[in-house]
């Protein structure tokens, strides 16, 4: 059994939306190490500590608070009130329920002389209940503010 042309046209146009979807997600990591594909930047010649006290205040001005974890640095802000929403529900939401946003931040060290910022988002339900915090990492698509973010850092430090 053969499919009209008139009718493979929906199929056609789904499988082309797929396409490019794909190619446009693929094409901005590529050659990137895969910890680095949701957003990073490399810094030449900076300290480790100039690339941290710069990044801090990047953050900070970005309405996030930041914490120390071990060697990981981790930024949190309040999300939005749809963010909470879609991760809690409308009856959470409404007890005072918040998701929260949380980046961590990661530098290494790239020879000779540079270095390479590379952050993760998460929507954070239940943040700071050890129980019941659950982290949900945002997909590589959505990393476009923190891209920004990173950039401004790398822009900082020129």
């Amino acid at each position: 059994m053969s499919l009209s042309p008139k009718s493979q046209l929906p199929l056609l146009a789904a499988l082309l939306s797929l396409a490019l979807v794909a190619l446009a997600t693929g094409c901005r990591s590529a050659g990137k190490p895969a910890s680095a594909s949701f957003a990073s930047v490399i810094i030449p010649d900076r300290s480790m500590e100039q690339i941290l006290d710069t990044t801090i205040v990047v953050f900070r001005a970005d309405g996030y608070t930041p914490f120390a974890n071990g060697s990981e640095l981790i930024f949190d802000k309040e999300g939005s009130r749809l963010n909470t929403i879609s991760r809690d529900g409308l009856v959470a939401t409404q007890a005072g329920a918040a998701t929260i946003v949380r980046v961590k931040v990661e530098i290494v060290a790239l020879p000779p002389d540079s270095h390479r910022l590379q952050c993760r988002a998460y929507m954070v339900s239940g943040a700071g209940d050890s129980f019941f915090e659950d982290e949900h990492k945002l997909a590589d698509f959505r990393g476009r503010p923190y891209q920004k973010l990173l950039d401004d850092v790398a822009k900082r430090l020129k």
